[in-house]
């Protein structure tokens, strides 16, 4: 835990965040705390265990700011929670998607409850050798439900349209992508056939993730080489199992090939 960094951001000091930074502390969690700036974020921004957002002060006025946090969310997977202040908790929740929100502490904020939360989620977040999951879904609900199911053994990015799921790999590539079939603009089959049809990400393993089930949907896709067809409705636990097995059918083959 004392590697771990927790990058609070807010506008002003104030009663709260000094208790968070001490509960904090005192669990041997290093505690930076910068202003609602992007170069003051972005010299920690991308090696935080997590991100606390303090909104309150008008600092949901800070547009650019506010998409730097989402983006660090989304793109790099740090988690993002918020601490209700004074305002503007659903101005920031329009710039910063809920899936890419890991929880939200509203008032009146248990700071033993909050720093407790916060350190769980860093205790599963600071594996760095955890295989990198990217789940593509237009449906916030199934985005978290998956982040919860899965967050515990890998490591769970969320984007929530093809374009931000391409933005993400050609920054970084996932070792899987979920990915639903049924989404506005740039459907999970034309996602799939971009990705394909690019040499850099084209054996990238893609499992769709998805409630249609008709023999023409799932005959739509075979060509393109999916590594399979999920459900949207199968028990949280068979989805899981389910990915688990793949991972491990993936690790036996790529010991195989270091034996030859």
């Amino acid at each position: 835990m004392s590697d771990s960094c927790v990058l609070i951001v807010r506008n002003i000091e104030g009663y709260l965040i000094g208790s968070l930074e001490r509960s904090l502390t005192e669990k041997k969690v290093k505690v930076r705390k910068v202003g609602a700036d992007v170069n003051e974020i972005g010299r920690f921004g991308a090696n935080a265990s997590v991100i606390i957002l303090y909104v309150g002060h008008g600092i949901h006025e800070k547009t650019e700011v506010m998409v730097y946090i989402k983006d660090l969310g989304i793109e790099q997977g740090v988690p993002i929670f918020l601490i209700d202040g004074d305002d503007g908790l659903a101005e920031i929740k329009h710039l910063i998607p809920e899936a890419a929100i890991t929880q939200t502490f509203t008032h009146p904020v248990d700071i033993k409850e909050a720093t407790n939360v916060i350190i769980n989620c860093i205790l599963q977040n600071d594996n760095k050798n955890r295989r990198k999951i990217l789940v593509v879904d237009d449906s916030g609900p199934m985005l978290r439900n998956l982040r919860e199911w899965l967050g515990e053994k890998y490591k769970v990015i969320p984007a929530n349209s093809g374009a931000m799921a391409m933005k993400y790999i050609s920054r970084e590539l996932p070792d899987l992508i979920l990915l639903d079939y049924e989404m506005p603009v740039v459907n999970g089959k034309q996602v799939l056939e971009m990705i394909r049809t690019e040499v850099d990400f084209s054996s990238i393993p893609v499992i769709f993730l998805t409630s249609k089930n008709d023999k023409e949907s799932v005959a739509s896709v075979m060509a393109l080489r999916p590594q399979g067809y999920l459900l949207k409705t199968l028990p949280p636990h068979e989805i899981v199992k389910t990915i688990d097995d793949f991972f491990i059918k993936l690790e036996n083959e790529e010991k195989q090939k270091k034996l030859w």
